[in-house]
């Protein structure tokens, strides 16, 4: 099993260590994972996800051949500047959901899931013939700060480097003496930064965030965060055979580029068409509803759970859901098949919670 270079840390700390997608990654630390969620919706807390993939794509023809694979509409990425895209086979299947940041006119940065980054690069590798593809997932390290006191944390102690970062923006600065890449972005539905490190410092920075109050936190707590927040995880709300626009990315689908691999596909007739939507469902009984359980409407079947969980915001366990479009109506009120029981919950619009903006 793959170990990231703060496994050592996580151990010391006393986490619970699971087999994710092939790593040793922490579920969570003593305080459990609500405490932790609770760090993050209040407070400060951090995440290891140096297990996620980092790709460069660079070269002369980097902007064609980014053109060419992701539904972005690459002219309107500025430098400094990152998007949250979809990677779509020559199939039409969805391979990846993934941030891409602009480094330069000649060079690109992805973002991917450490499920599957094998697969993501083995089709990008494939569909290649001018650009240089440089796999630096095993060099470096990924911490993502999360929390309303996340960016005064960071700005503390890089002497107000990133006062000025906007979402979806990224900047290299000096924290502590240490060079990072720092961008706002996140997945847990508040403020906060993720920054990529050389492996040689992550202990070190990992240890200087504790030593100012940020919270350690499992995986546990950043996906109760996630559904909270109405966020999508490949394997459960986006698979290899979804339609974007069912799943609620169809605003990702802007390029406006016939070099795009899948241009005819995402502005034809056979995309808008979708028959399924994504919803959020509150469960009205006691029981928590996961994936792959049944929802119904008058013993009829109409879609299936993809993700589920308590969450203290609500004081109620909620469940992101895929259902017939048509019985998508907000307080619609379904039944969800639980081994042997049915659990009643009320359809509701996602995000179940939302950060106050300042």
């Amino acid at each position: 099993m793959k170990k990231t270079i703060l496994h050592s840390s996580h151990k010391k700390l006393e986490a619970k260590l699971v087999d994710f997608a092939g790593w040793e990654m922490p579920i969570n630390y003593p305080a459990g994972i609500i405490k932790e969620s609770t760090f993050v919706r209040e407070s400060c807390g951090m995440f290891d996800v140096s297990h996620m993939g980092r790709v460069e794509i660079f070269g002369e023809n980097a902007k064609n051949f980014i053109e060419k694979i992701l539904p972005i509409d690459v002219n309107s990425l500025n430098a400094s500047s990152a998007k949250y895209t979809l990677l779509i086979d020559e199939k039409k299947q969805i391979l990846d959901d993934l941030i891409i940041y602009k480094i330069s006119e000649d060079k690109f940065l992805l973002v991917i899931n450490a499920s599957n980054t094998e697969e993501d690069l083995d089709w990008i590798q494939k569909i290649n013939n001018d650009v240089s593809i440089n796999n630096i997932t095993p060099d470096t390290s990924m911490i993502a700060i999360q929390g309303p006191r996340a960016l005064n944390k960071i700005n503390l102690l890089s002497n107000n480097a990133i006062t000025d970062l906007g979402r979806y923006k990224y900047k290299e600065i000096n924290l502590q003496g240490y060079s990072i890449f720092v961008a706002r972005t996140g997945y847990t539905g508040e403020d906060g930064v993720e920054i990529i490190c050389n492996n040689k410092d992550a202990e070190n920075i990992w240890n200087i965030l504790l030593e100012n109050d940020v919270e350690a936190c499992g995986l546990g707590a950043r996906d109760l965060l996630r559904i909270e927040a109405g966020l999508h995880l490949y394997g459960h709300e986006i698979n290899k055979n979804s339609n974007p626009i069912d799943i609620g990315l169809g605003r990702l689908l802007e390029s406006k580029s016939k070099n795009y691999i899948n241009y005819d596909y995402i502005k034809s007739d056979e995309i808008q068409k979708g028959k399924e939507s994504l919803v959020g469902l509150v469960i009205l009984d006691r029981g928590i509803a996961r994936e792959g359980n049944e929802i119904y409407i008058d013993n009829k079947i109409i879609g299936n759970i993809t993700s589920g969980t308590h969450s203290p915001r609500i004081n109620s366990a909620i469940a992101i859901g895929m259902l017939e479009k048509n019985y998508n109506n907000i307080e619609n009120t379904v039944k969800i098949k639980v081994r042997e029981k049915f659990l009643e919950a009320k359809i509701v619009k996602l995000p179940f919670y939302r950060r106050k903006r300042k």
